[in-house]
Order: C-alpha cells, then sequence, then structure tokens
C-alpha cells in the first residue's frame, strides 16, 4: 500500500464532517480523504445518507478501488439516491456482484419482478457506457432481460424478400423489433445493437427467448437464481422466512436446549460483531453484556439473521434504505418481547435464557403472544 493510502486510526473524521468540510474547501476534502485506506473510505461512505454517497465518491482520488468495497444494498442506494442517470457512473466501477445485486435487491417485490424497474436499471447501465453494458449482458440471468424485453417490445420473423412493417428495426435482416414507446425504442436499439455488434450469443438467446419462451418460465428460472443469491447475502428463502411466524408457546419444551441440528443452520444467518448503540438500553443488551464475548458475538448475528428473515417474511424492497432499520427494530423489539417473557416463566436470569434459546425462537413467542407483530413492518398486513 502507497503512503498515501496508509490506515488513519479509525474515528478521526466522519463521513459527514468530510462532506462539511467539502462545502467549504474541496481540496481539503480530498487531502483528508487521501489519508485514509480505501476501506476506511468505503466504510465512511456506507455510512453517509443515501442522497449523498454518490457526492463523496467524486472527492476520493481513487474510486475505482472504493467502489467495490461497498455493499451490494449500499451501492444499490448510493446510485438510487444520487439519481439513476447522475449515478449511472457508479456502474461502471462496480463489480460484477454488484451489478447482479441491484437487479436481485432493487427490481423485486416479493415473488414478483418489476420490469420498470428493470429498465432504469438498464437505462443507467447504458448511461454508464456501452463497455459497463456489455459486460451487464454477460453477467445479469438471461431470464431478466427477457422478461424486460417481453415487457416492452415484440419481435417478428420477416423473411428477406418481404418488406418489413413500418416502426420496426433489426439488426441482423430477419428478426424485426418494435417497442411500445419512444423511451422504450432507444433502450432496446441500443441493447439489442450492443449485443448483436460485442455479445452475438446473448442476442440470438434474446430473441429465440422472446420467440419461443413463456414469460412464465422466464419468471420461474429467473427467482430460482434470485432465491440463492440472496441466500449468499444473508437471506432467507420466502418459504424458510415464515416460518419466524409459526407459533410457539411459552411452555414449549424445546424453547431452551433446542436440539442440536436446529442451532447447526444458525451458520445461514448473516454475521456482523456488534449490536447497534440506539439499542444499549433493552434487557437484550443487558443479557448480552453478561454473556461470555464469543457467545455474545454468535447471539448478535443470529439478531441480525432474525432481522433479515423479518425482512423477507414481510415483503419488505430489500434495496431500500429505511428496510435494514426497520427489520432491525422489529427483531430487537420481538426479541425483547420473548425474552422478558421467558424470564418471568422460567423464572431464570436474563443471559442464561439468551444463552440457551433461539434468538430466532424468542421472536416466535412474542408473536405467539402478540399478534401484531405478525403484520407486515410498514405495510399493516397479515403476514
Amino acid at each position: 500500500m502507497s503512503d498515501e493510502h496508509k490506515p488513519r486510526a479509525p474515528g478521526e473524521m466522519s463521513g459527514a464532517a468530510v462532506m462539511q468540510l467539502a462545502r467549504r474547501d474541496r481540496t481539503a476534502a480530498r487531502a483528508e480523504l487521501r489519508g485514509l485506506s480505501f476501506e476506511q473510505q468505503a466504510a465512511l461512505c456506507g455510512a453517509l445518507r443515501p442522497e449523498v454517497r454518490g457526492e463523496f465518491l467524486l472527492l476520493v482520488d481513487e474510486p475505482e478501488h472504493v467502489v467495490p468495497l461497498l455493499e451490494p444494498a449500499e451501492l444499490v442506494v448510493a446510485v438510487r439516491g444520487a439519481g439513476m442517470s447522475e449515478g449511472a457512473w457508479l456502474l461502471e466501477l462496480a463489480t460484477p456482484e454488484q451489478r447482479i445485486a441491484c437487479i436481485d435487491l432493487d427490481c423485486w417485490q416479493s415473488y414478483e419482478l418489476e420490469p420498470a424497474r428493470v429498465n432504469e436499471w438498464i437505462d443507467a447501465l447504458i448511461e454508464a457506457g456501452r463497455p459497463t453494458l456489455v459486460h451487464a449482458l454477460e453477467e445479469l440471468d438471461p431470464e431478466i432481460w427477457l422478461l424486460a424485453f417481453k415487457s416492452m417490445v415484440e419481435v417478428v420473423v420477416i423473411g428477406r424478400d418481404d418488406v418489413p412493417p413500418d416502426g420496426y428495426f433489426t439488426e441482423d435482416g430477419v428478426c424485426y423489433f418494435k417497442a411500445e414507446s419512444d423511451e422504450a425504442f432507444a433502450r432496446v436499439r441500443e441493447v439489442a445493437q450492443t449485443a448483436f455488434s460485442e455479445k452475438q450469443p446473448r442476442y440470438w438467446q434474446l430473441v429465440y427467448g422472446m420467440l419461443y419462451e413463456f414469460e412464465s418460465e422466464c419468471e420461474e428460472y429467473a427467482l430460482r437464481w434470485r432465491t440463492g443469491r440472496l441466500a449468499d447475502l444473508g437471506f432467507p428463502d420466502i418459504e424458510a422466512a415464515m416460518r419466524i411466524y409459526r407459533p410457539l408457546a411459552l411452555d414449549a419444551a424445546d424453547v431452551l436446549d433446542p436440539p442440536v441440528e436446529q442451532v447447526a443452520r444458525r451458520h445461514e444467518l448473516v454475521l456482523t460483531s456488534e449490536l447497534p448503540g440506539q439499542y444499549a438500553e433493552t434487557l437484550l443488551a443487558r443479557a448480552l453484556s453478561e454473556l461470555a464475548p464469543d457467545r455474545a458475538r454468535d447471539v448478535v448475528s443470529y439478531v441480525l439473521g432474525v432481522a433479515n428473515t423479518i425482512a423477507v417474511a414481510d415483503r419488505m424492497r430489500l434495496s431500500e434504505p429505511e428496510t435494514a432499520p426497520r427489520a432491525l427494530e422489529k427483531a430487537v423489539r420481538g426479541i425483547e418481547r420473548g425474552l422478558r417473557e421467558l424470564v418471568a416463566a422460567r423464572g431464570l436470569p436474563a443471559h442464561e435464557i439468551l444463552g440457551r434459546a433461539r434468538v430466532l425462537d424468542l421472536f416466535r413467542v412474542a408473536a405467539t403472544l402478540d399478534p401484531d407483530f405478525k403484520k407486515a413492518e410498514g405495510r399493516g398486513e397479515t403476514s
């Protein structure tokens, strides 16, 4: 690592402070960032409000080394926060995994793909430049491209000796496209031209898919691929997530010391090392402080895993900035309620309960006692 990117002691300046400095002296702000490692710059960026993350990244000397370090969800909200067109340059610097996550996190509402949002990302990929679009043609699932095209264009085959109909265009002289609007026409033409000139196998896959594949089958495969990738990011599938609302009584035999095979699945949950400071005064936090450090870290990981599970079960949009804090607030509230109920029912200290029970089961106890926990967070619907 060069001298200019040697790590500085953490906490010397926040991202917000850097932005305030930049308003007064942009050169000084850039110099301040120059003293941080790429990882520290990415951490400061991720802590900022979404609408200023793009502006922050314009201050750093080498954003191509910082953008790939952002969590996928942080990149999504950075692009959306800056405006899809203004933030499109970030997609050029993103990793393939980050670009794929833009669709996985932002373009689905529960089981349903939203083609209009996919089209917004396609426009951003076009804005980012043809090389980025070429990469995305190969990176994104072919079913995503098919579903986007099926939502805005029709394809017909015209013989070489026949007169093509008005309003259609072709790249290969045989297959003709007609878009539903001028906006869609420009989008489809750019994608088709890029695919035909740079990625012909994907072009013909797209054409044949438009002609012969059923939309329902495309949706099924797209959802399957997305579900697998979300599992890698710590989000269970919808069927597994809904188990969080299965009834569990206070006197159930396996509330404490659950079977080993149930505990073994905890590795599926997102891991982190600390509970956010706003929960410091909860019984949960006090009980955590009395556990052995390794066990406390595990429990915090499971709390955040419960939050991820709630986000899926309540069908929240995973890319929205407020989703994570809303899901975490509900998770802590439910776990806290379950912990208090078990302390009262079993006559055991909170830290012992927390050390012996599954965190997910603490939430289930709360949801069994209070049906309000089963309402989809932020929408007032019953799950």
